[in-house]
Parts: C-alpha cells; sequence; structure tokens
C-alpha cells in the first residue's frame, strides 16, 4: 500500500502543473482567439460566420511538426494528399486542388502552376505563428479558387519597434528525427527600437528516406533544403508602417514517392525567391484600416525520375524543369460606418508567367537501348493576369443578430503559345528512323466570374452560436492545361 500510495503521490505532483495549465486554458479564452483570414480583419474566431479552425502557435511548439502540411491533418474536416511528407495538397471537406486557395501572410504567393502542390515548403515551419483555416466558400473574398476553403500561413513578425532602446535576441535550435535521421537546425536573431524592428533567421534540413509504420523504407522521400527569412518593419508613427519581407528556399533535393516500379523520382531543384513591400495604416478618419502589398515570387524547378514499365522490359527516363513567377498588388480598406456597421471593400491584381521544358527517354532493360525520345513542353509558355474587386459588409443587428453579405467579380486572360511534340524513334544501331511533330495550338482566353455570399449568425449567448447560415453561388473560371500525348502530368 505505501509503493501504491507512493506511486499515486508522485504522479499527482508530476501531472498538476499541466492540470493547471490546462484548467487555465477556459472555453471563453479559446473563443476570444483574433483570426483574420475570414473577414480580412481581426476579429474573435467565435464571431466569424464562418468555420474557422486554427493551429496555435502553443500547438506547433508542442507538436514540433517537420513541415507545414502536418499539422493541418489534426484539424476536423481537414486532410491531405499527395507524393510523399513533402509535396502534399491539402483538401478541405472532400475538397483540394484548385479549390483550396494556400495563403502566406494573407497574399497569394503560389502562382499558377504551383497550385498542385502549394504546400511544397516555401516556408521553414519554425518561422510560422500559426496557421488558419477557413474550412467551407471564401470566394467572394479571396477569388473562386477559395471555393473550398483557404489556409494562410502567418509567419512570425518581430515586436520590437515600440522599445525606446535597442533590443536584441538570438537563438539557436537543432531538431533529430531517427525515422529519416533527420536533422534540422535553425539560428534567429531579432531586434529594433525606436520605431525599427527586423527578424533574421537561416535555416537547413536534411533528412534521409523515412520508415513507414511497418519499419520499411519508403524510397524518394528524402529532402534537402535551406532557408533564408528577413522581415523589417518601420512604424512611420501610431497609425501608418511599412515592411519589408525577403524569403528564399531552396530545395536541393526533394524525392517524390511514386510506385515501386520507380528507382529514382527526385526534384533536384525547386527553388523559390519572395520579395515583398507593404504598408498599413489604421485610424485615418473614415478608414479603420488601410493596407496596400505588393508581392513578386520566382520560382525554378528540376525533375528527374526513372520509371520501369510495368508491361515491357523498358523502362524510362524523364526530365523537366519548369520556371514560373507572379507579380502581385493588392489593396484593402475597412470603413467602420457606425457601431454595428463594417464594410470592407478591396482589389486585387496578378501577373503569371511560366515556360517549361519536358523530355521522355524509353529505353530497354536488356542493353540500356534507346527506343524513343519524346521531347516537349510540360507547360506552354505562357502568362495569365487575374483582376478581382470585393466587398463585404457586416451588420450587427442588436445583440444577437450578425449579418454578412458580399460581392466579387474576377476577370482572367490567358495567353499561351503552341506548344510542338516531337516524337523519335530509333533503330537497333542507335540511329533515328522515324520523326514526327505535332502541335498543340493554344491561343488568348477570357473568362470571369461573379461571386456574392450571404451569411447569418445568431447568438444564443456569449458562449453559444448557432451553427451560421452561409449560402453562396459563383460563377467559373478560366485554367490552363496542356497534356501531350504519351505524357505524363508532373
Amino acid at each position: 500500500m505505501r509503493k501504491k500510495e507512493f506511486a499515486a503521490t508522485a504522479v499527482f505532483l508530476l501531472s498538476s502543473p499541466f492540470l493547471a495549465a490546462a484548467g487555465d486554458q477556459s472555453p471563453v479564452a479559446a473563443l476570444d482567439e483574433i483570426v483574420v483570414t475570414a473577414t480580412r480583419m481581426e476579429e474573435k474566431s467565435f464571431d466569424v460566420p464562418t468555420p474557422v479552425a486554427v493551429v496555435s502557435s502553443q500547438s506547433l511548439t508542442v507538436s514540433n511538426p517537420a513541415s507545414v502540411g502536418q499539422p493541418l491533418e489534426s484539424l476536423p474536416g481537414v486532410s491531405v494528399a499527395g507524393s510523399g511528407f513533402w509535396n502534399v495538397i491539402p483538401v478541405i471537406r472532400g475538397m483540394g486542388g484548385n479549390r483550396v486557395l494556400v495563403l502566406i501572410d494573407g497574399d497569394r504567393e503560389n502562382n499558377l502552376w504551383a497550385g498542385r502542390s502549394p504546400l511544397v515548403p516555401f516556408v521553414d515551419v519554425n518561422n510560422v505563428e500559426r496557421i488558419e483555416v477557413v474550412k467551407g466558400p471564401a470566394s467572394v473574398l479571396y477569388g473562386t479558387d477559395a471555393l473550398g476553403g483557404v489556409i494562410n500561413v502567418i509567419t512570425k513578425t518581430p515586436d520590437f519597434a515600440g522599445e525606446d532602446k535597442w533590443v536584441f535576441e538570438n537563438s539557436l535550435e537543432g531538431r533529430y528525427s531517427s525515422v529519416d535521421d533527420g536533422r534540422n537546425s535553425r539560428y534567429d536573431i531579432s531586434g529594433g527600437g525606436y520605431g525599427l524592428d527586423f527578424n533574421l533567421a537561416l535555416s537547413e534540413r536534411d533528412a534521409d528516406s523515412y520508415e513507414d509504420g511497418g519499419g520499411n523504407k519508403v524510397d524518394n522521400s528524402q529532402f534537402d533544403a535551406w532557408n533564408l527569412d528577413f522581415k523589417g518593419r518601420y512604424l512611420l508613427n501610431d497609425e501608418h508602417e511599412v515592411s519589408l519581407v525577403f524569403r528564399s528556399n531552396n530545395i536541393d533535393d526533394m524525392g517524390v514517392t511514386k510506385k515501386a516500379n520507380a528507382p529514382y523520382s527526385h526534384f533536384t531543384r525547386f527553388d523559390t525567391d519572395t520579395y515583398k513591400l507593404a504598408y498599413h495604416g489604421r485610424n485615418l478618419g473614415l478608414f479603420q484600416d488601410v493596407q496596400f502589398r505588393n508581392w513578386y515570387v520566382e520560382q525554378k524547378r528540376s525533375y528527374k525520375a526513372k520509371i520501369y514499365s510495368s508491361t515491357k522490359p523498358m523502362y524510362t527516363l524523364k526530365w523537366n524543369e519548369i520556371n514560373t513567377s507572379a507579380l502581385g498588388s493588392s489593396v484593402q480598406a475597412c470603413v467602420d460606418l457606425n457601431d454595428t456597421h463594417r464594410l470592407v471593400s478591396g482589389f486585387e491584381l496578378v501577373h503569371e508567367e511560366t515556360d517549361g521544358d519536358e523530355q521522355l527517354t524509353n529505353k530497354k532493360e536488356s542493353n540500356d537501348l534507346t527506343t524513343k525520345v519524346m521531347t516537349f513542353k510540360s507547360v506552354p509558355d505562357s502568362d495569365r493576369d487575374h483582376f478581382g474587386i470585393f466587398s463585404q459588409d457586416e451588420i450587427t443587428l442588436g445583440e444577437r443578430f450578425t449579418l454578412l453579405a458580399g460581392l466579387r467579380y474576377d476577370y482572367f486572360v490567358a495567353d499561351a503559345d503552341d506548344v510542338p511534340f516531337t516524337t523519335d524513334v530509333y533503330g537497333p544501331d542507335g540511329t533515328v528512323v522515324k520523326s514526327a511533330t505535332a502541335v498543340n495550338h493554344f491561343g488568348r482566353k477570357t473568362d470571369d466570374a461573379a461571386t456574392f455570399n450571404f451569411g447569418l449568425l445568431y447568438a444564443l449567448s456569449e458562449q453559444v452560436h448557432l451553427p451560421p447560415i452561409s449560402p453562396r453561388v459563383s460563377g467559373h473560371r478560366i485554367f490552363l492545361s496542356a497534356i501531350q500525348p504519351g505524357a505524363a502530368p508532373i
């Protein structure tokens, strides 16, 4: 009995700090969490007439995820799909791909051709403050590719500008995981004062192919990259601030898991550079909040693979290279017409360009003799312009009703060059015996989309709301797609 009493006492003493901490996290505190994605303005998550989930900074610290996509799997209604641990696609309530929009600090940094794998590590997960997920249509505020929802990755922001002296902090972090012999290190320095603050971080990650639940090695699941993050801010005064962001993510090797017939499947390069300049103003007469944002994102990626045929004694060497860029600007303003009436309006412009080349080489297993070579562009040389304008009105009716109504219009212009597809057939002596070229014809196309929403929220009490009613109707949009005969998508 003494041993049992001692054990029980020890367990109580060890767990009491955690029980106390859990007791401090009251339901009211959780409901008061501030979010920005659902309405483009800071608001309590409980008061938003749209289902919103948040991966908090505390949760990220406790779980210590290896990638941005990993913590999303813990959210109800959210899952991830894709190839391997790093190259994942978010799915919200069954909708994914071009129906779920991924933002970084509220901006469309992912370009047209990166939308297929928007959670490839463009951001060091250790630089993430929190992740907000809107589970449901958000097309009025963000466009028709947000019909399934929005994932907003919010990075850490330094907060030293209000100090009347110079303050500096730095940290060194490290991580090791045995499942993939993974190593991750990060050095971070922050500081500021007298209206200025900054954060500079350099991180590196190297991981071998990981093991599955059965202890088996998953081929082509390795990862090797480094990140440089800089964020600076200057407070002109209490109402005006400007900020500058530079982020460079350089992936030197990222495996793409495929079936057992692909012994090699790697992105040998997946580099993304981001430049952002923004202005934020508050309490400017009629306007409660005004934001101007400009960003430029450039991405270069190369892929190589060796894939064996499942029906013939042959294999295919695949190579492609895709370069993309996106230049965007946005303006939004919030007007409090009175204590119960708030209007958020704005517009955004995005210009995207892309070009790419691909080659497939078929070889015999027995003697590595080339039998066929197919050369084409994996994506056409193309550009797209996107203009969107939106307005959303939030009205409080009495103490219990919140009415939300919004309207958005998007216009798209896409222009792509013709794409030749050349097939060379080789004879036993290694010379070309047949060559043919087909041309896929593209051109200039335009499209537009109109979206509106209507939401109603009823508060039974300060802690209980009825489920929001939020019907939405959307138009359509244009997508470029080019799959050549005999070519597999990336």
